[in-house]
Protein backbone atom coordinates (compact mmCIF):
# COMPACT_ATOMS: atom_id res chain seq x y z
CA UNK A 1 0.00 0.00 0.00
CA UNK A 2 2.88 2.40 1.17
CA UNK A 3 4.57 2.16 -2.32
CA UNK A 4 0.98 2.44 -4.70
CA UNK A 5 0.25 5.72 -2.37
CA UNK A 6 3.98 6.85 -2.94
CA UNK A 7 3.70 5.58 -6.91
CA UNK A 8 0.83 8.08 -7.38
CA UNK A 9 2.58 10.85 -5.71
CA UNK A 10 5.54 10.56 -8.21
CA UNK A 11 2.57 10.57 -10.79
CA UNK A 12 0.74 13.70 -9.69
CA UNK A 13 4.50 15.76 -9.08
CA UNK A 14 5.06 14.77 -12.94
CA UNK A 15 1.38 16.02 -14.27
CA UNK A 16 1.76 19.13 -12.32
CA UNK A 17 5.49 19.73 -13.69
CA UNK A 18 3.87 18.95 -16.88
CA UNK A 19 0.79 21.34 -16.71
CA UNK A 20 3.16 24.08 -15.68
CA UNK A 21 5.11 23.25 -18.73
CA UNK A 22 2.39 22.83 -20.90
CA UNK A 23 0.99 26.88 -19.67
CA UNK A 24 4.67 28.24 -20.54
CA UNK A 25 4.34 26.36 -23.89
CA UNK A 26 0.23 28.05 -24.20
CA UNK A 27 1.42 31.59 -23.38
CA UNK A 28 4.11 31.31 -26.11
CA UNK A 29 2.07 29.59 -28.58
CA UNK A 30 -0.44 32.85 -28.13
CA UNK A 31 2.25 35.07 -28.79
CA UNK A 32 3.51 33.57 -31.82
CA UNK A 33 -0.04 33.58 -33.19
CA UNK A 34 -0.14 37.64 -33.14
CA UNK A 35 1.76 39.44 -35.73
CA UNK A 36 5.45 38.73 -35.43
CA UNK A 37 8.53 39.46 -37.63
CA UNK A 38 10.79 36.08 -38.82
CA UNK A 39 13.03 37.23 -36.05
CA UNK A 40 10.55 37.36 -33.44
CA UNK A 41 8.85 34.35 -34.59
CA UNK A 42 11.98 32.22 -34.51
CA UNK A 43 13.39 33.70 -30.74
CA UNK A 44 9.54 32.22 -29.86
CA UNK A 45 9.68 28.75 -31.43
CA UNK A 46 13.24 28.34 -29.95
CA UNK A 47 12.27 28.95 -26.00
CA UNK A 48 8.73 26.86 -26.97
CA UNK A 49 11.22 23.85 -28.28
CA UNK A 50 13.33 24.06 -24.82
CA UNK A 51 10.12 23.69 -23.09
CA UNK A 52 9.51 21.13 -25.12
CA UNK A 53 12.56 19.35 -24.25
CA UNK A 54 12.63 20.28 -20.90
CA UNK A 55 9.35 18.32 -21.16
CA UNK A 56 10.85 15.23 -22.50
CA UNK A 57 8.78 16.16 -25.70
CA UNK A 58 11.16 15.40 -28.44
CA UNK A 59 8.90 14.70 -31.03
CA UNK A 60 7.53 18.55 -30.43
CA UNK A 61 11.24 20.10 -30.47
CA UNK A 62 11.51 17.83 -34.33
CA UNK A 63 8.22 19.42 -35.33
CA UNK A 64 8.99 23.46 -34.09
CA UNK A 65 12.77 22.97 -35.09
CA UNK A 66 11.36 22.39 -38.46
CA UNK A 67 9.10 25.03 -38.48
CA UNK A 68 11.89 27.42 -37.74
CA UNK A 69 13.89 26.56 -40.53
CA UNK A 70 10.87 26.81 -42.74
CA UNK A 71 10.75 30.70 -41.43
CA UNK A 72 14.38 30.68 -41.78
CA UNK A 73 14.21 29.37 -45.53
CA UNK A 74 11.53 31.83 -46.46
CA UNK A 75 13.12 34.70 -44.93
CA UNK A 76 16.36 33.88 -46.07
CA UNK A 77 17.93 35.21 -43.40
CA UNK A 78 21.88 33.53 -42.05
CA UNK A 79 21.24 34.46 -38.68
CA UNK A 80 17.73 33.02 -38.53
CA UNK A 81 19.11 30.20 -40.27
CA UNK A 82 21.85 29.96 -37.63
CA UNK A 83 19.26 29.71 -35.39
CA UNK A 84 17.08 27.32 -36.32
CA UNK A 85 20.13 24.92 -37.05
CA UNK A 86 20.90 25.34 -32.70
CA UNK A 87 17.20 24.16 -32.15
CA UNK A 88 17.65 21.42 -35.20
CA UNK A 89 20.82 20.42 -33.59
CA UNK A 90 19.26 20.25 -29.70
CA UNK A 91 16.48 17.55 -31.07
CA UNK A 92 18.95 15.46 -31.73
CA UNK A 93 21.45 15.63 -28.88
CA UNK A 94 17.94 15.17 -26.81
CA UNK A 95 17.99 11.62 -28.74
CA UNK A 96 21.27 11.19 -27.98
CA UNK A 97 22.61 11.59 -31.44
CA UNK A 98 25.88 13.34 -31.00
CA UNK A 99 26.75 12.64 -34.51
CA UNK A 100 23.63 14.60 -36.12
CA UNK A 101 23.71 17.29 -33.34
CA UNK A 102 27.38 18.40 -34.10
CA UNK A 103 26.65 17.99 -38.05
CA UNK A 104 23.86 20.51 -37.31
CA UNK A 105 25.87 23.22 -34.93
CA UNK A 106 28.30 23.65 -37.76
CA UNK A 107 25.75 24.36 -40.30
CA UNK A 108 24.58 26.81 -37.46
CA UNK A 109 28.38 28.08 -37.24
CA UNK A 110 28.81 28.56 -41.14
CA UNK A 111 25.63 30.68 -41.11
CA UNK A 112 26.68 32.84 -37.87
CA UNK A 113 29.66 33.25 -39.36
CA UNK A 114 28.14 34.18 -42.85
CA UNK A 115 25.33 36.62 -41.55
CA UNK A 116 28.26 38.53 -39.48
CA UNK A 117 25.56 38.46 -36.32
CA UNK A 118 28.34 38.64 -33.25
CA UNK A 119 25.15 37.51 -31.22
CA UNK A 120 25.14 34.05 -33.69
CA UNK A 121 28.65 33.83 -33.80
CA UNK A 122 28.82 33.53 -29.69
CA UNK A 123 25.79 30.86 -29.31
CA UNK A 124 27.08 28.73 -32.37
CA UNK A 125 30.47 28.27 -30.87
CA UNK A 126 29.35 28.32 -27.32
CA UNK A 127 26.74 25.17 -28.66
CA UNK A 128 29.62 23.71 -29.85
CA UNK A 129 31.34 23.55 -27.04
CA UNK A 130 28.53 22.67 -24.98
CA UNK A 131 28.02 19.84 -26.85
CA UNK A 132 32.17 18.41 -26.77
CA UNK A 133 31.94 18.87 -23.00
CA UNK A 134 28.87 16.91 -23.28
CA UNK A 135 30.49 14.15 -24.94
CA UNK A 136 33.60 14.26 -22.79
CA UNK A 137 35.90 16.03 -25.61
CA UNK A 138 37.16 18.38 -23.64
CA UNK A 139 40.32 19.85 -26.13
CA UNK A 140 37.20 20.42 -28.72
CA UNK A 141 35.20 21.73 -26.22
CA UNK A 142 37.87 24.41 -24.63
CA UNK A 143 38.72 25.30 -28.14
CA UNK A 144 34.91 26.40 -29.85
CA UNK A 145 33.77 27.52 -25.86
CA UNK A 146 37.13 30.14 -26.07
CA UNK A 147 36.14 30.90 -29.51
CA UNK A 148 32.65 32.26 -28.34
CA UNK A 149 34.04 34.71 -25.47
CA UNK A 150 35.12 37.73 -27.67
CA UNK A 151 31.22 37.47 -28.87
CA UNK A 152 30.04 38.10 -25.06
CA UNK A 153 29.41 41.57 -25.21
CA UNK A 154 27.36 41.53 -28.14
CA UNK A 155 25.75 38.19 -26.76
CA UNK A 156 24.93 39.79 -23.50
CA UNK A 157 22.86 42.89 -25.12
CA UNK A 158 20.61 40.38 -26.00
CA UNK A 159 20.69 38.04 -22.52
CA UNK A 160 22.63 38.94 -19.83
CA UNK A 161 22.70 35.59 -18.56
CA UNK A 162 24.66 34.50 -21.43
CA UNK A 163 28.19 35.36 -20.40
CA UNK A 164 27.36 33.31 -17.41
CA UNK A 165 25.95 29.96 -20.04
CA UNK A 166 30.01 30.63 -21.44
CA UNK A 167 31.34 31.21 -18.31
CA UNK A 168 29.98 27.97 -16.46
CA UNK A 169 30.54 25.76 -19.48
CA UNK A 170 34.40 26.57 -19.67
CA UNK A 171 34.07 26.04 -15.52
CA UNK A 172 32.90 22.65 -16.06
CA UNK A 173 35.85 22.37 -18.78
CA UNK A 174 38.63 22.97 -17.53
CA UNK A 175 37.54 20.61 -14.28
CA UNK A 176 37.25 17.65 -17.19
CA UNK A 177 40.64 18.87 -18.07
CA UNK A 178 41.78 18.47 -14.68
CA UNK A 179 42.75 22.07 -14.46
CA UNK A 180 41.51 23.08 -10.98
CA UNK A 181 43.12 26.24 -10.70
CA UNK A 182 41.08 26.96 -13.90
CA UNK A 183 38.17 26.08 -13.71
CA UNK A 184 37.74 27.70 -10.12
CA UNK A 185 38.82 30.97 -11.93
CA UNK A 186 35.75 30.26 -14.02
CA UNK A 187 33.46 29.89 -11.89
CA UNK A 188 34.03 32.78 -9.60
CA UNK A 189 33.61 34.64 -13.09
CA UNK A 190 30.07 33.15 -13.15
CA UNK A 191 29.14 33.88 -9.65
CA UNK A 192 30.03 37.45 -10.46
CA UNK A 193 27.64 37.54 -13.14
CA UNK A 194 25.07 35.66 -11.97
CA UNK A 195 22.50 37.31 -9.58
CA UNK A 196 20.23 34.62 -7.93
CA UNK A 197 17.18 36.90 -8.53
CA UNK A 198 17.12 37.42 -12.31
CA UNK A 199 18.85 34.21 -12.71
CA UNK A 200 17.57 31.34 -10.45
CA UNK A 201 18.93 28.25 -12.94
CA UNK A 202 21.93 29.45 -13.85
CA UNK A 203 22.97 30.45 -9.57
CA UNK A 204 21.77 26.97 -8.82
CA UNK A 205 24.20 25.52 -11.67
CA UNK A 206 26.75 27.75 -10.11
CA UNK A 207 26.95 26.31 -7.13
CA UNK A 208 26.54 22.84 -8.15
CA UNK A 209 29.98 23.80 -10.37
CA UNK A 210 31.57 25.29 -7.00
CA UNK A 211 30.68 21.96 -4.84
CA UNK A 212 32.05 19.85 -8.37
CA UNK A 213 35.52 21.97 -8.05
CA UNK A 214 36.53 21.98 -4.49
CA UNK A 215 35.41 18.26 -4.10
CA UNK A 216 37.93 17.73 -7.14
CA UNK A 217 41.08 19.87 -5.12
CA UNK A 218 40.25 17.63 -1.94
CA UNK A 219 38.26 20.33 0.10
CA UNK A 220 35.74 18.30 1.18
CA UNK A 221 34.22 21.05 3.70
CA UNK A 222 33.73 23.38 1.16
CA UNK A 223 32.02 20.99 -1.04
CA UNK A 224 29.90 19.81 1.41
CA UNK A 225 28.94 23.23 1.85
CA UNK A 226 28.13 23.67 -1.62
CA UNK A 227 26.04 20.69 -2.48
CA UNK A 228 23.78 21.43 0.47
CA UNK A 229 23.45 25.34 -0.60
CA UNK A 230 22.91 23.62 -4.31
CA UNK A 231 20.13 21.49 -3.50
CA UNK A 232 18.31 24.34 -0.92
CA UNK A 233 18.23 26.82 -3.18
CA UNK A 234 16.84 24.83 -6.01
CA UNK A 235 14.35 23.15 -4.08
CA UNK A 236 13.21 26.49 -2.48
CA UNK A 237 13.24 27.57 -6.55
CA UNK A 238 11.45 24.57 -7.89
CA UNK A 239 14.67 23.97 -10.58
CA UNK A 240 14.81 20.26 -11.36
CA UNK A 241 17.81 19.68 -12.99
CA UNK A 242 20.81 21.10 -10.64
CA UNK A 243 18.57 19.64 -8.05
CA UNK A 244 18.87 16.16 -9.16
CA UNK A 245 22.71 16.43 -10.40
CA UNK A 246 24.06 17.99 -6.46
CA UNK A 247 21.02 15.18 -5.03
CA UNK A 248 22.88 12.52 -6.69
CA UNK A 249 26.61 13.79 -6.61
CA UNK A 250 26.25 14.70 -3.18
CA UNK A 251 24.87 11.19 -2.38
CA UNK A 252 27.97 9.65 -3.82
CA UNK A 253 30.30 11.65 -2.22
CA UNK A 254 28.49 10.23 0.93
CA UNK A 255 28.65 7.12 -0.11
CA UNK A 256 32.23 7.11 -0.57
CA UNK A 257 32.65 8.39 3.09
CA UNK A 258 30.87 5.50 4.00
CA UNK A 259 27.75 6.98 5.21
CA UNK A 260 25.32 5.08 3.70
CA UNK A 261 21.72 6.36 5.18
CA UNK A 262 22.40 9.96 4.37
CA UNK A 263 23.33 8.83 0.60
CA UNK A 264 20.46 7.24 0.93
CA UNK A 265 18.45 9.43 1.79
CA UNK A 266 19.32 11.84 -0.76
CA UNK A 267 19.37 9.31 -3.38
CA UNK A 268 15.79 9.01 -2.62
CA UNK A 269 15.08 12.95 -3.10
CA UNK A 270 16.98 12.53 -6.66
CA UNK A 271 15.31 9.88 -7.13
CA UNK A 272 11.64 11.14 -6.89
CA UNK A 273 12.99 14.55 -8.85
CA UNK A 274 14.55 13.04 -11.83
CA UNK A 275 10.93 10.84 -12.18
CA UNK A 276 8.87 14.58 -11.48
CA UNK A 277 11.46 16.02 -14.51
CA UNK A 278 11.12 12.43 -16.58
CA UNK A 279 15.20 12.40 -16.68
CA UNK A 280 15.55 8.52 -18.01
CA UNK A 281 19.40 9.01 -17.65
CA UNK A 282 18.83 10.95 -14.00
CA UNK A 283 16.61 7.60 -12.95
CA UNK A 284 19.55 5.27 -13.81
CA UNK A 285 21.65 7.38 -12.07
CA UNK A 286 20.03 7.52 -8.96
CA UNK A 287 18.33 4.09 -9.01
CA UNK A 288 22.12 3.16 -8.99
CA UNK A 289 23.51 4.90 -6.44
CA UNK A 290 20.14 3.68 -4.57
CA UNK A 291 21.15 -0.05 -5.35
CA UNK A 292 24.61 0.33 -3.88
CA UNK A 293 22.85 2.40 -0.59
CA UNK A 294 20.38 -0.30 -0.44
CA UNK A 295 22.79 -2.90 -0.59
CA UNK A 296 25.53 -1.58 2.33
CA UNK A 297 23.18 -1.40 4.91
CA UNK A 298 21.86 -4.62 4.20
CA UNK A 299 18.31 -4.15 2.33
CA UNK A 300 18.92 -6.48 -0.24
CA UNK A 301 15.05 -6.46 -1.29
CA UNK A 302 15.17 -2.56 -1.73
CA UNK A 303 18.77 -3.19 -3.52
CA UNK A 304 17.07 -5.79 -5.85
CA UNK A 305 14.47 -3.41 -6.65
CA UNK A 306 16.14 -0.07 -7.40
CA UNK A 307 18.50 -2.86 -9.67
CA UNK A 308 15.45 -3.36 -11.59
CA UNK A 309 14.19 -0.04 -12.38
CA UNK A 310 18.27 0.69 -13.19
CA UNK A 311 17.89 -2.41 -15.90
CA UNK A 312 14.56 -0.83 -17.03
CA UNK A 313 14.99 2.67 -17.49
CA UNK A 314 18.48 1.31 -19.38
CA UNK A 315 16.37 -0.74 -21.48
CA UNK A 316 14.07 1.85 -22.16
CA UNK A 317 16.74 4.45 -23.04
CA UNK A 318 17.85 1.77 -25.58
CA UNK A 319 14.81 1.21 -27.38
CA UNK A 320 13.75 4.74 -27.71
CA UNK A 321 17.66 5.09 -29.10
CA UNK A 322 16.59 2.47 -31.81
CA UNK A 323 13.31 4.15 -32.33
CA UNK A 324 14.61 7.03 -32.61
CA UNK A 325 17.45 6.78 -35.18
CA UNK A 326 14.89 6.06 -38.03
CA UNK A 327 13.00 8.79 -37.25
CA UNK A 328 16.29 10.63 -37.08
CA UNK A 329 16.99 9.76 -40.79
CA UNK A 330 13.75 10.52 -41.59
CA UNK A 331 14.33 13.99 -40.29
CA UNK A 332 17.99 14.41 -41.57
CA UNK A 333 16.34 13.66 -45.26
CA UNK A 334 13.46 16.14 -45.06
CA UNK A 335 16.51 19.04 -43.71
CA UNK A 336 18.36 17.85 -46.39
CA UNK A 337 15.87 17.80 -48.96
CA UNK A 338 15.20 21.39 -47.77
CA UNK A 339 18.03 22.55 -48.40
CA UNK A 340 18.46 20.86 -51.61
CA UNK A 341 15.51 22.78 -52.74
CA UNK A 342 16.56 26.30 -51.37
CA UNK A 343 20.45 25.66 -53.28
CA UNK A 344 18.27 25.04 -56.07
CA UNK A 345 16.23 28.28 -55.50
CA UNK A 346 19.76 30.73 -54.97
CA UNK A 347 21.05 28.58 -57.83
CA UNK A 348 18.27 29.57 -60.51
CA UNK A 349 17.84 33.17 -59.01
CA UNK A 350 21.74 33.67 -59.71
CA UNK A 351 20.69 32.32 -63.25
CA UNK A 352 18.35 34.71 -63.79
CA UNK A 353 20.74 37.18 -62.15
CA UNK A 354 23.62 36.62 -64.57
CA UNK A 355 21.16 36.42 -67.81
CA UNK A 356 19.74 39.66 -66.75
CA UNK A 357 23.43 41.49 -65.97
CA UNK A 358 24.64 40.16 -69.23
CA UNK A 359 21.33 41.70 -71.23
CA UNK A 360 22.26 45.15 -69.12
CA UNK A 361 25.74 44.87 -70.49
CA UNK A 362 24.54 43.99 -74.00
CA UNK A 363 22.36 46.77 -74.18
CA UNK A 364 24.90 49.43 -72.55
CA UNK A 365 27.54 48.33 -75.40
CA UNK A 366 24.78 48.90 -77.97
CA UNK A 367 23.76 51.97 -76.65
CA UNK A 368 27.67 53.26 -76.64
CA UNK A 369 27.58 52.01 -80.38
CA UNK A 370 24.44 54.17 -80.98
CA UNK A 371 26.09 57.17 -79.81
CA UNK A 372 29.44 57.35 -81.60
CA UNK A 373 27.39 56.57 -84.57
CA UNK A 374 25.07 59.76 -83.17
CA UNK A 375 28.10 61.51 -83.03
CA UNK A 376 30.39 60.66 -85.90
CA UNK A 377 28.20 60.13 -88.99
CA UNK A 378 24.76 62.06 -87.84
CA UNK A 379 24.10 65.28 -87.83
CA UNK A 380 22.86 65.91 -84.48
CA UNK A 381 21.39 68.77 -82.18
CA UNK A 382 23.55 69.70 -79.27
CA UNK A 383 21.68 69.15 -76.92
CA UNK A 384 20.85 65.34 -78.14
CA UNK A 385 24.06 64.81 -77.86
CA UNK A 386 24.93 66.24 -74.49
CA UNK A 387 22.03 64.65 -73.30
CA UNK A 388 22.69 60.91 -74.61
CA UNK A 389 26.17 61.44 -73.21
CA UNK A 390 25.34 61.92 -70.04
CA UNK A 391 22.66 59.17 -69.69
CA UNK A 392 25.15 57.01 -71.10
CA UNK A 393 27.70 57.48 -68.01
CA UNK A 394 25.05 57.76 -65.90
CA UNK A 395 23.78 53.74 -67.26
CA UNK A 396 27.62 52.82 -67.27
CA UNK A 397 28.56 54.53 -63.31
CA UNK A 398 25.45 52.84 -61.64
CA UNK A 399 25.56 49.53 -63.66
CA UNK A 400 29.64 49.43 -61.86
CA UNK A 401 27.67 50.14 -58.49
CA UNK A 402 25.38 47.68 -59.05
CA UNK A 403 28.10 44.63 -60.07
CA UNK A 404 30.37 45.89 -56.85
CA UNK A 405 27.05 45.81 -54.69
CA UNK A 406 26.63 42.10 -53.72
CA UNK A 407 30.93 41.81 -53.53
CA UNK A 408 30.15 44.88 -51.04
CA UNK A 409 27.42 43.40 -48.91
CA UNK A 410 29.03 40.57 -48.89
CA UNK A 411 32.47 41.79 -47.46
CA UNK A 412 30.59 44.52 -44.96
CA UNK A 413 28.26 41.51 -43.59
CA UNK A 414 25.89 44.46 -44.69
CA UNK A 415 26.43 46.72 -42.00
CA UNK A 416 25.16 49.77 -42.75
CA UNK A 417 27.84 51.79 -42.10
CA UNK A 418 30.49 49.92 -43.62
CA UNK A 419 28.33 50.23 -46.71
CA UNK A 420 28.48 53.88 -46.52
CA UNK A 421 31.48 54.13 -46.06
CA UNK A 422 32.19 51.95 -48.88
CA UNK A 423 30.45 53.53 -50.89
CA UNK A 424 31.21 56.59 -50.51
CA UNK A 425 35.35 56.04 -50.83
CA UNK A 426 33.76 54.46 -54.66
CA UNK A 427 31.99 57.82 -55.32
CA UNK A 428 35.28 59.59 -54.73
CA UNK A 429 36.93 57.48 -56.98
CA UNK A 430 34.42 57.68 -59.87
CA UNK A 431 32.83 61.16 -59.13
CA UNK A 432 35.83 62.80 -61.03
CA UNK A 433 36.04 59.94 -63.60
CA UNK A 434 31.98 60.73 -64.04
CA UNK A 435 33.09 64.23 -64.85
CA UNK A 436 35.73 64.32 -66.55
CA UNK A 437 34.35 61.91 -69.34
CA UNK A 438 31.41 64.35 -69.11
CA UNK A 439 33.45 67.48 -69.93
CA UNK A 440 35.01 64.70 -72.49
CA UNK A 441 31.55 64.08 -73.95
CA UNK A 442 30.26 67.93 -74.18
CA UNK A 443 33.49 69.19 -75.51
CA UNK A 444 34.91 66.54 -77.57
CA UNK A 445 31.69 64.99 -78.99
CA UNK A 446 30.06 67.82 -79.84
CA UNK A 447 33.27 69.77 -81.44
CA UNK A 448 33.28 66.66 -83.67
CA UNK A 449 29.66 66.83 -84.11
CA UNK A 450 30.53 70.19 -85.31
CA UNK A 451 32.98 69.89 -87.81
CA UNK A 452 30.85 67.07 -89.40
CA UNK A 453 28.17 69.44 -89.78
CA UNK A 454 30.61 72.36 -91.18
CA UNK A 455 31.50 69.77 -93.82
CA UNK A 456 28.66 68.70 -94.46
CA UNK A 457 27.48 72.41 -95.08
CA UNK A 458 30.81 72.59 -97.14
CA UNK A 459 29.80 70.12 -99.72
CA UNK A 460 25.96 71.26 -99.89
CA UNK A 461 27.74 74.63 -100.86
CA UNK A 462 30.15 73.16 -103.09
CA UNK A 463 27.25 71.64 -104.41
CA UNK A 464 25.47 74.41 -105.02
CA UNK A 465 28.10 76.32 -106.60
CA UNK A 466 28.60 73.74 -108.90
CA UNK A 467 25.09 73.58 -109.49
CA UNK A 468 24.76 77.51 -110.23
CA UNK A 469 27.56 77.18 -112.73
CA UNK A 470 26.39 74.52 -114.76
CA UNK A 471 23.41 76.35 -115.12
CA UNK A 472 24.68 80.09 -116.32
Amino acid sequence: MKKIICLLLFLNCAAAFAQNINAQIDSLRNLLNQKQTPAKQIDILSDIASDYGYNGETDSVRSVSKQMLEIATKAKNDSLFAEAYIDIAYYFFLTSDYKQALENDFKSLAFAESSGSDQSKWFANKEIGALYKEIKNYPEALKYLKKSEPFLAAANLQDPTNSSRTNSHIAETYLGLGKIDSALRYVQLTNENTPKQNDPYGYARMLYIFASVYKASGDNDLAESYYKKCIAFSDEQDINLPYVTASTDYGKFLYDKKEYNLALQYALEAYDKSIDGKNKASVIEAASLLRKAYYAIGQKDSSYYFANVKDAYTDSVFNEQQNNQIQNITFAQQIKEKEDQLKSSDEAQQRNENIQFALIAFGIITFIVFFLLLTRSIIANERLISFFGVLGLLIVFEFINLLLHPWLASFTHDSPVLMLLALVAIASLLIPMHHRMEHWIKEKMIEKNKAIRLAAAKKTIEKLGADKSSIN
